[in-house]
């Protein structure tokens, strides 16, 4: 499968000063998996890969990297807390620096959901209002966002209530 988004893009998009981190620090798999996770069940199998074969530049570029890239440092928060070797699983503690809470570490990842979140909804609303075969690919009874959603980790059928924009 096809990156829709580099980790230089990541890195660039998602963790802008000072939260600065290298390409090198962003995994291809995590973006693998945030693609599976959070875009395809949006966009559906044929827009996704027509994305991935590199059709509708302008959508990928303007609307689906920004949140793709905020759902990526969304799953890399938790992993950058903590390191895995031979000890086994331990506390990152970098020298100048405190470990921030599990609180905290929970409050920037809801936080970092609600944007890409919000994003999305975006890209969706500019698909949705686009002239009719612009996307042949998208199927919006197939779209996830229009079919259900959470509210407190609880997950609600909203396919007969309508969408909740």
């Amino acid at each position: 499968m096809e990156l829709l988004i580099t980790p230089a893009q990541v890195a660039a998009t998602a963790f802008r000063a000072p939260d600065f981190i290298s390409e090198e620090a962003v995994p291809e798999a995590t973006i693998l998996v945030a693609q599976q996770k959070f875009i395809r069940p949006v966009l559906g199998d044929a827009l996704f890969d027509a994305l991935c074969r590199g059709t509708h530049p302008e959508l990928l570029s303007g609307y689906i990297t920004p949140p793709l890239a905020l759902y990526v440092k969304m799953l890399m928060l938790p992993r950058m807390a903590v390191q895995t070797g031979g000890a086994g699983i331990v506390e990152a503690n970098p020298k100048h620096h405190a470990r921030a809470s599990d609180v905290k570490l929970h409050a920037a990842i809801r936080r970092l959901r609600a944007d890409a979140l919000a994003l999305m909804r975006r890209a969706v609303l500019h698909i949705e209002s686009a002239t009719p075969g612009t996307y042949p690919g998208y199927d919006p009874t197939r779209n996830i966002l229009n079919r259900c959603s959470t509210d407190g980790g609880v997950v609600l059928d909203i396919g007969r209530y309508g969408r909740r924009y």
